[in-house]
């Protein structure tokens, strides 16, 4: 203000025209500095003071074009900073008409869009010209010009265009401002303005441009008010358009026009203005979600239009707008979200989907939702489209496994993961394979920090998955092995072994008793793989080295073989045989040595992994195109995850006095822990005995047989004996343990110490004097009735007599005669000592051998010490006595039921024991070539009816853990085979099931040559021989008979026959008629004729072509006459004396008409099932000999007695404790009864201890 108060005036009057027309203005020097100076005092003055009739004339003169438009920029620049200022002195008002400020702010547009070139000199006036507008709001002049949106959409595009990543932040605030002025003055927003904002939010713009990006986020979220209705107009034309013109365009393919032109424009054009409205919806959703208050429900209606792709777009749209963090849409939109959660039953699989995929993802972002979710998902794991399962666990396994999300997770979600293991279709398994693996492998560290409720909801994965071994799928067990030492082990981020054994306990030791058994398959499988591929590399090393052409092709078919079996092991067979064919002809030792030595169980993990990568890195080079097929079996046989690096660490985690900890970490359970050390400890020593070498010293550590516990003592010396029977003379030379086991022997605390003890002293280098002294020592403990227990003595002297012969010699007569007179025939009863059942009340209820009285003890290892004489015995030495002694106490025992008394007085609980070591005793004779000659085909038939046995567990632990074993595992002759349909009448379905798994997975492929009839199909002739000496035969009551019969045959054909050998099973059973009983003196006969027989014989061929020609109809297969030529065994049958009596014997009919009609009365498969008799009924054939069928009470229902049959598979009977080398022990079923196969390649009977005998 002026001294006298007044207001003040412009004190500079410039020149900036030479002349008095303003056209032409002064030199440029000069137009600079009036220029410079007017801006400057400009600049100084305040509106509040000014008297703005001063600045009239250059108001006036600023206007003129020869400064507006004026050639030199930096000119243009000053004016327009001029102007500016008196906008701002003469704010509100402006001193120009409407045309001069649209060409003002024309020429303002055109400075500011120089603002990126931040290098021109001019650039601070151009600055100072954004500020001015910004802070005065100059640009609120514009919106009431008439024709605004012109200039306002100018602003923008130019603004917009300036704004870049280098741009300082003041001047993009600025820029804010300015456009924010000019949002929110005008009465409405041009379109063009919408388009641009909305422009910076597509994928493109984003990635070129992020400054301008974040800018638009920032203007729409500060005018969500201003925009709204402009945005929803915008959503709504652009949808609406494009679902009209998707209707068209599927109407007309609907009319059958224009098809291929209507299924190009709908994947183009309108389909993809809807996607990117939708990724519009979706960006404005995380920058301004207050813009989209009317565009919601627009959306929500999408959810319900008949077009998929429209339905899918808008399921997913709103799945990631209600994950959106920091804003919950769905408590704001409660309609969209009950609409949404509707969309999971869609019908079309892609919108289920599209729902499933975020509704997961919910966990992750907004956990408060997901719990709500939680029972849609688990129905979306069951969907009907294998996609959406398969979608459903792929997302689960994408999640990243917060607490929140653990929390978030129910555990019904969890076990319907697993349960999608077993899906139909494997692309789902593989989803939910990995993806359990995957969450496992992040709640790990939660679970081992002892967390009770993570343990609850996590800690079972490891049980789902390792179960899936029972299903015994190629595929499924390639998948878990692709993942067992990456996500359920992590070993390949575990730098040390001890880690690697500590995780790998933990996991083992958390596992449920069933999936430990699928974990130890698949370590067996690996193992038969390895053994498989070693002997094919073996094969292909040897390549022509031999000279013969025979030998040559001999070999080349062996390769061919063993190419076939381990092809068969993984998913894609085709593939991998050719892989392996051409693995076969490379020739190149490198690659066979490098992958034999990843199969070397003496390597470490380590060394197998240095290998691998040479040895993968040389087959890289010589054959890169089955590289990815045979790498499946390279992982599979590479001992990494179970290595000789392990196994000291197992030792310690199992000895007594261990207290582990890894990285300073206090074990969960040490009990546990050690517990899972000694179990995979011993059935290393089963598989892969060689890893234990560097070991020794720990196994056979004094120490650990001095603890306090006769239970660790046992489990140690059971693994010695293990180990000692798969590496010979491994014992060391060690005084010590000379003297400790001499002492288990004489004076062990149990059976097994002195049993294994006794093994163990005949293992060490020069026995023969330990052993001698041990045997005389034994002998005279036999008859020794002061002791408390002689069974020890029993035990002992049953090992010392098989592996140590030469030392009992001089004991052998006396001693095996007081055993079958004084012990099994003679006076010794039954005590009564306190603790031990007693047998004076005629009980037969079954009694486990622990809770024994000693006298039973003795009876039982009495028939195994005169059976393991023989066995010991070399073959020189043997005599017919000897034979005739031990076979002879055998068979009583086997036909008597157990009973060796004359006078019938033994009680049943002792039978029972003695015919289940008779029976077992003879199968083990059987399992050598010299004394399975002397078996005849009453001793066959005397142990077939074993499986009938009255006692459930006799029958039940014979078959499943003495028969079946042998069989599979081929220890015993083929005619033992036709016994295990003799389970058909057996009440307990799961003896059925076990046999049947056993013959179609075990038996059925084995064939004696190429080409021939397997060992099955020729055993049908061989089990009606058994039949037709069966005892339970009635010739009376035939047509009952054959109805009890015609079941036997029935589940053979059910185990046995298809479509590919009906024919061939047709043929056997006719050619009996060709045939008859050959004669023998044993009591197999019973006094019956011979006629007899062979009379049965022809009913029964004709009985079993009648079941098989009614198993054809039924499956619709064709009886064709079989090409072949087939024999009889000659050891059962004799062949009809000429072609007459031959013709015959076929032209008579021999089946019973009333059989037939009776049979002819079932119309129904289903009927004809059902005389299948309930347990405990009637009709079979132990309650014809035995009213007691399958255990001593009849009122038990089958449940409980399948429950006793659980038992003992656990704890074995015969030779409970024994250590088993049965490769091919065969497990029951679990609890719940499923229908998977059983792991029959993996027996973890702790009881179970040394050898087979």
């Amino acid at each position: 203000m002026t001294e006298d108060g007044g207001p003040l005036g412009l004190s500079f009057q410039p020149k900036f025209f030479s002349d008095k027309s303003n056209k032409k203005t002064v030199t440029i020097s000069e137009l600079y500095k009036q220029l410079k100076k007017l801006s400057k005092e400009l600049n100084n003055l305040e509106q509040e003071t000014i008297n703005t009739h001063s600045l009239d004339t250059v108001t006036r003169q600023l206007l003129a074009p020869a400064l507006l438009k004026h050639k030199e920029s930096g000119v243009v620049a000053y004016v327009t900073c001029c102007i500016s200022d008196i906008l701002r002195l003469y704010a509100p008002e402006a001193p120009y008409s409407d045309d001069e400020i649209k060409q003002i702010f024309n020429v303002f547009i055109d400075q500011l869009g120089h603002l990126n070139d931040t290098n021109n000199q001019f650039y601070p006036l151009r600055e100072y010209l954004l500020t001015n507008l910004a802070t005065v709001r100059t640009c609120a002049l514009v919106t009431m010009l008439p024709d605004a949106e012109d200039v306002i959409s100018k602003f923008f595009a130019v603004l917009f265009g300036i704004v870049k990543p280098g741009l300082a932040h003041n001047t993009q605030m600025l820029v804010q401002d300015v456009l924010q002025q000019l949002l929110e003055e005008p009465r409405s927003v041009p379109q063009d303005v919408i388009d641009i904002i909305l422009l910076q939010f597509t994928r493109k713009r984003q990635q070129d441009n992020p400054a301008a990006h974040q800018l638009a986020s920032d203007l729409a979220k500060a005018t969500s008010d201003v925009l709204q209705k402009y945005i929803y107009q915008y959503f709504n034309d652009v949808i609406v358009s494009a679902a009209q013109q998707r209707a068209g365009q599927m109407q007309q393919q609907a009319d059958g026009e224009g098809q291929r032109q209507g299924r190009s424009t709908a994947t183009s054009s309108p389909l993809e203005d809807l996607r990117s409205a939708h990724f519009l919806i979706l960006e404005l959703n995380k920058a301004a979600p207050g813009t989209l208050l009317n565009v919601i429900p627009q959306v929500e209606e999408e959810l319900s239009v008949e077009d998929v792709d429209i339905r899918v777009l808008s399921t997913g749209v709103l799945g990631e707008m209600f994950a959106e963090k920091g804003f919950t849409l769905a408590k704001r939109y409660e309609s969209t979200w009950r609409t949404w959660k509707g969309r999971r039953a869609d019908t079309s699989p892609l919108v289920r989907i599209q729902w499933v995929e975020h509704a997961v993802s919910l966990y992750q972002h907004q956990p408060q939702l997901s719990r709500e979710l939680n029972e849609f998902i688990v129905e979306k794991l069951c969907d009907v489209d294998d996609k959406v399962r398969q979608a459903s666990c792929r997302a689960l396994g994408q999640l990243e496994m917060t607490p929140m999300v653990q929390a978030a997770i129910s555990e019904s979600v969890i076990n319907m993961l697993g349960e999608r293991c077993k899906d139909r279709k494997p692309s789902v398994r593989s989803e939910a394979i990995v993806s359990l693996a995957t969450i496992y492998s992040q709640v790990y560290d939660e679970l081992e920090q002892g967390n009770v409720v993570a343990r609850q909801k996590w800690g079972s994965i490891p049980s789902k998955i390792f179960m899936l071994r029972f299903i015994d799928d190629p595929e499924i067990d390639s998948k878990v092995e692709s993942i067992l030492t990456s996500a359920i082990l992590n070993f390949n981020k575990l730098k040390d072994d001890r880690s690697r054994c500590h995780r790998l306990l933990f996991v083992f030791s958390g596992l449920s008793s069933k999936a430990r058994t699928g974990f130890l398959s698949y370590m067996q499988r690996q193992r038969n793989i390895i053994r498989l591929t070693d002997e094919l590399l073996s094969l292909c090393q040897r390549q022509g080295q031999d000279a013969a052409p025979d030998a040559e092709a001999e070999m080349d078919q062996r390769i061919r073989v063993l190419v076939v079996k381990i092809s068969a092991q993984f998913p894609e067979k085709a593939k991998m045989e050719s892989a392996l064919t051409q693995l076969v002809s490379l020739h190149d030792e490198e690659i066979y040595k490098g992958f034999r030595a990843t199969m070397d169980a003496e390597n470490t993990t380590k060394s197998v992994r240095k290998h691998q990568k040479s040895a993968f890195k040389r087959l890289v080079t010589l054959a890169p195109g089955i590289v990815d097929t045979i790498a499946p079996l390279w992982k599979c046989v590479g001992l990494t995850f179970i290595n000789r690096g392990l196994v000291p660490f197992l030792f310690e985690y199992s000895s007594s006095g261990s207290s582990m900890a890894v990285d300073g970490a206090v074990d969960f359970s040490l009990t546990s822990l050690k517990s899972a050390a000694g179990d995979l400890l011993d059935f290393i020593t089963k598989i892969f005995p060689e890893m234990l070498k560097h070991s020794s010293d720990e196994l056979f550590s004094i120490d650990e047989l001095r603890s306090e516990s006769a239970l660790e003592v046992e489990e140690r010396l059971a693994l010695m004996v293990k180990y000692s029977k798969a590496i010979p003379q491994a014992v060391p030379k060690s005084t010590a343990l000379k003297t400790q086991l001499a002492q288990f022997v004489r004076a062990g605390t149990s059976i097994r110490q002195a049993k294994y003890a006794a093994f163990l002293a005949t293992q060490i280098a020069h026995p023969d004097e330990l052993c001698l002294a041990l045997t005389g020592d034994m002998v005279d403990n036999l008859d020794n009735r002061h002791l408390d227990q002689r069974a020890s003595s029993f035990a002992a002297l049953s090992r010392l007599v098989q592996y140590a012969p030469k030392a009992f010699e001089g004991y052998a007569d006396r001693v095996s005669t007081f055993l079958v007179q004084s012990i099994l025939m003679g006076g010794l009863g039954l005590g009564t000592s306190s603790g031990s059942p007693s047998e004076d009340n005629g009980s037969d209820e079954w009694v486990s051998r622990e809770q024994l009285e000693d006298d039973v003890l003795c009876k039982i290892y009495a028939v195994k010490i005169l059976t393991s004489w023989l066995i010991g015995m070399e073959r020189q030495t043997l005599t017919r006595e000897r034979v005739q002694l031990v076979l002879g106490m055998l068979r009583q025992l086997v036909r008597g039921g157990g009973e060796m008394q004359q006078d019938a007085t033994t009680p049943a609980q002792t039978r029972q024991h003695l015919q289940l070591t008779a029976a077992s005793c003879m199968l083990k004779l059987a399992s050598l070539t010299h004394f399975d000659h002397v078996l005849n085909a009453a001793d066959i038939s005397s142990l077939a009816l074993v499986v009938q046995a009255p006692c459930y567990e006799v029958r039940s632990t014979f078959l499943l853990k003495k028969l079946i074993p042998s069989l599979v595992s081929w220890k015993i002759s083929v005619r033992f085979i036709p016994a295990l349909f003799l389970v058909a009448h057996d009440p307990e379905a799961i003896l059925r099931e076990n046999v049947k798994h056993a013959v179609e997975l075990r038996l059925a492929h084995i064939r004696p040559k190429a080409g021939s009839p397997s060992v099955v199909e020729e055993s049908l002739c061989r089990l009606l021989f058994i039949l037709a000496h069966h005892p339970d035969w009635d010739d009376s009551r035939m047509a009952d008979t054959l109805e009890l019969f015609s079941r036997y045959v029935e589940f053979f054909i059910a185990c046995v026959c298809a479509s590919q050998n009906v024919s061939l099973l047709f043929c056997y059973a006719g050619e009996i008629k060709a045939y008859k009983n050959r004669q023998t003196a044993d009591a197999l006969s019973r006094n019956i004729p011979n006629d007899t027989f062979t009379n049965r014989l022809y009913v029964l061929s004709e009985l079993a072509q009648y079941l098989l020609r009614e198993k054809s109809a039924s499956a619709n297969w064709p009886v064709n006459v079989y090409p072949g030529k087939l024999t009889l065994p000659t050891d059962i049958f004799e062949p009809l004396g000429d072609a007459s009596e031959t013709s015959t014997v076929r032209a008579q009919p021999y089946l019973d008409p009333e059989f037939i009609k009776r049979r002819s009365k079932a119309p129904t498969a289903a009927q004809k099932r059902s005389r299948i008799r309930p347990a405990g009924g009637p009709s079979g054939p132990q309650s014809k000999r035995n009213k007691n069928v399958s255990v001593s009470k009849d009122s038990k229902p089958s449940a409980a007695r399948a429950g006793k049959g659980k038992q003992v598979a656990r704890n074995g009977d015969d030779d409970e404790d024994e250590v088993s080398d049965n490769d091919g022990d065969v497990q029951m079923n679990d609890d719940d009864n499923d229908n998977d196969n059983v792991a029959d390649d993996v027996d973890m009977s702790s009881s179970e201890a040394e050898d087979s005998d």
